[in-house]
């Protein structure tokens, strides 16, 4: 099955790079809900501007994770030393460091950010040595350490509601956190691994879980129906993740077998399997979130791409103005304005970026 933490299809939760299963170069993988009340589709003709997200000081590498409504943007950035801690950006203030778990050699990533400006995400509390993880949520100027579930000592919150509702997993089961009951282990499908990926505000969880062959496999979750399987595209697939789910029950993920996976929207029926197609000239995908108005973002075969209902599988960098300098790689989050974070190479080094559509007025007002 390999490693339950370096999913293929599941590049938008999770980290796997210098620091181990932690860190993954293609992060996985979150508002001031100011309603936009009639938000038009983007279309084609629509182009986006780019803005550079920075790094801390001496460091040369950032990502953008999730963002809210109003434009702030969560992530990770890296120091000179290679280290890397949470962080939090926003118009008037840029890049703001969370900190991690004391001591601040201790690293963090943020990983997603409700309407109300809570971030939750993961620090380690004891590297080094150990690579070992707990669930943390930033709130009013702090870190609060959520801890693992009950004989677990690694743990990341990976989703977050606007009701404070948190989702992520504690080695080998997700969770579900809320500040009445703790952390509440969901299960899993009978192969007995699992993580949550995504919640919406009607307590919805997706994630992936191991089935009964040992296949990974989307599942959602409610409180009255608990883990149930998403079906794969196909009948030869046996690998699926769902990565985000948006208001109206739609989850978006990917499905395929062996290496190649296919981006998919699983529609609230939960039994109806959309396929979102590949680019041209790739022959894999994977979608890595969705905003209420069904528009996703993801990449194939590497090269990031935009669906819409309207226009299908952009490439995104056809979306951005040619002298730029930019090429977008890994686009992670994207919001009801159409905004979209994630990473991308500038002058070399790889940045967090965040596109607005032309005409979007950056910030709420």
């Amino acid at each position: 099955m390999g490693s339950p933490r370096c999913q293929p299809f599941s590049i938008r939760k999770s980290i796997c790079q210098k620091h181990g299963p932690h860190f993954l170069s293609t992060l996985r993988l979150p508002a001031c809900i100011l309603a936009v009340l009639l938000q038009p589709s983007i279309s084609a003709a629509q182009a986006f501007r780019v803005t550079d997200l920075g790094t801390f000081a001496g460091g040369s590498v950032s990502q953008g994770q999730a963002l809210t409504n109003c434009g702030q943007v969560v992530g990770y950035a890296r120091f000179a030393d290679f280290d890397a801690h949470g962080f939090l950006w926003d118009q008037e203030r840029g890049l703001h460091d969370l900190g991690a778990i004391a001591p601040q050699h201790n690293f963090s990533v943020a990983q997603a950010i409700n309407s109300s400006g809570v971030v939750a995400g993961y620090s380690t509390f004891d590297y080094p040595p150990n690579l070992d993880s707990h669930a943390v949520l930033w709130m009013n100027g702090g870190i609060f350490d959520l801890g693992t579930l009950p004989g677990s000592n690694d743990a990341q919150a990976m989703g977050i509601n606007d009701r404070g509702e948190v989702v992520g997993f504690s080695v080998p089961h997700a969770f579900l956190w809320t500040a009445q009951t703790g952390m509440e282990d969901l299960g899993a499908l009978p192969g007995g691994y699992s993580q949550a990926l995504a919640i919406n505000n009607r307590e919805q969880v997706t994630g992936f879980s191991n089935n009964a062959r040992g296949n990974w496999q989307a599942f959602v979750w409610t409180r009255s129906g608990g883990m149930q399987a998403l079906p794969y595209r196909t009948s030869r697939d046996d690998s699926a993740s769902g990565n985000a789910i948006n208001a109206k029950g739609e989850i978006a993920g990917a499905s395929g077998g062996g290496f190649t996976s296919i981006a998919v929207m699983w529609h609230a029926d939960h039994q109806t399997v959309e396929t979102l197609g590949v680019l041209p000239g790739q022959g894999w995908s994977a979608a890595f979130a969705i905003n209420d108005h069904s528009e996703v973002v993801g990449w194939s075969g590497f090269v990031a791409f935009l669906w819409t209902h309207k226009n299908g599988m952009q490439i995104l960098n056809d979306l951005i103005p040619k002298n730029s300098g930019w090429t977008l790689s890994l686009p992670i989050g994207i919001n009801d304005r159409g905004q979209i974070t994630g990473q991308g190479t500038i002058n070399g080094q790889q940045h967090g970026f965040l596109l607005t559509p032309v005409g979007e007025t950056p910030g709420c007002e």
